[in-house]
């Protein structure tokens, strides 16, 4: 599911649109970072475009649309005449991702930033103002803010400060890797931990871990010697790098590997499971609703086994259970308490 509320996308592209900024002409090399599909797009087709997206289900709308996208920002400096940004909400992500547009950019190239009000227009003078950036125009359209500026000079110490405050990190004392962005970033979740305390001693056979995060479930299994097998799985690609990581310094005692998959996809599913555990998002961008939820046990569903069994931690007020009980045979709150409700399910 995604936030269709978030309007920033089309404020960037009603700058092109509405003449406001020349397009880019087709030898000029375009960045387009934490990018959407848009219909505004199709002038830049066949243009040296760079798309850069971690989130999959925004890769599968690109792609469909015949975009290339990435989850990598590119590593040349220097390299690029327009960077067109969608600011994240998380601030210190948003200061993350315009940092990595200045460092690609050209000396005078042109970048164009959108935020949504609710996500981040109301302040992106104010951040764009960090960077040294002050000869910028600006436009107000769909509930959102454009600002574009040709960069002529910038704060080159605020551009350092702000990749080193997003990147990838030591967390929790050391115990994991994380970065500002993926959920839950530098905080052990609630809900998880309570899932973990509450999954059985004997939980065995090959199972996966939907959702996955920076990985702290995955982690909490690794010495679980009745397990034979585990998949993680985010749509987040950046989260998906971080299990990797933090398993391998978990040292598990079974085979593991790390998926970048939208579990909400009605073409995702895995090989026969024994087991499935998971925390699902319950909101993308501002909507907060069961809908997500659902189609990670749909999901589920498909992936395990007859007798498998289903093991989620979810906000006690959702109402999981209509759909456990259509798509699984048995269905038991194992705990409720501290907002949280732990459900098994078995298929």
């Amino acid at each position: 599911m995604i936030d269709t509320k978030d309007m920033s996308v089309d404020t960037l592209f009603y700058a092109f649109s509405k003449g406001l900024l020349p397009r880019p002409a087709p030898g000029h090399r375009t960045l387009f970072l934490n990018a959407r599909f848009h219909e505004g797009l199709a002038a830049f087709q066949g243009h040296h475009l760079y798309v850069q997206q971690f989130f999959k289900p925004y890769v599968t709308g690109l792609q469909d649309n015949g975009f290339t996208a990435l989850a990598d920002f590119p590593e040349a400096a220097n390299d690029f005449d327009v960077a067109l940004v969608l600011l994240p909400k998380n601030q210190i992500e948003a200061e993350y991702t315009i940092a990595q547009a200045l460092c690609a950019l050209k000396p005078a190239g042109l970048l164009v930033v959108s935020a949504d009000n609710k996500a981040g227009g109301g302040r992106l003078e104010k951040t764009l103002y960090k960077f040294g950036l002050d000869n910028f125009s600006t436009a107000v359209k769909h509930k959102a803010r454009v600002l574009w500026a040709n960069v002529d000079k910038v704060d080159a110490g605020a551009v350092q400060k702000a990749l080193g405050k997003g990147a990838e990190q030591s967390v929790l004392g050391g115990r994991f890797i994380s970065q500002p962005g993926v959920f839950g970033w530098d905080k052990i979740d609630l809900g998880s931990q309570i899932l973990l305390q509450h999954l059985p001693s004997d939980l065995k056979g090959v199972g996966a871990d939907f959702g996955c995060g920076y990985g702290y479930l995955s982690c909490g299994l690794a010495q679980r010697t009745s397990i034979t097998g585990l998949t993680c799985m985010d749509a987040d690609a950046r989260a998906v790098a971080l299990t990797q990581k933090n398993m391998a310094m978990a040292q598990p005692v079974f085979p593991f590997e790390c998926l970048w998959e939208d579990l909400c996809s009605v073409n995702s599913a895995r090989k026969p499971l024994d087991f499935i555990i998971m925390n699902p998002p319950f909101h993308e961008g501002r909507l907060s609703d069961s809908a997500l939820g659902i189609k990670f046990i749909q999901t589920a569903a498909r992936s395990l086994k007859p007798g498998g069994a289903l093991w989620m931690v979810a906000n006690s007020h959702l109402p999981y259970e209509e759909a456990l009980s259509k798509n699984f045979q048995n269905v038991h709150k194992v705990f409720e308490g501290d907002g949280f409700k732990i459900l098994q399910a078995v298929r």
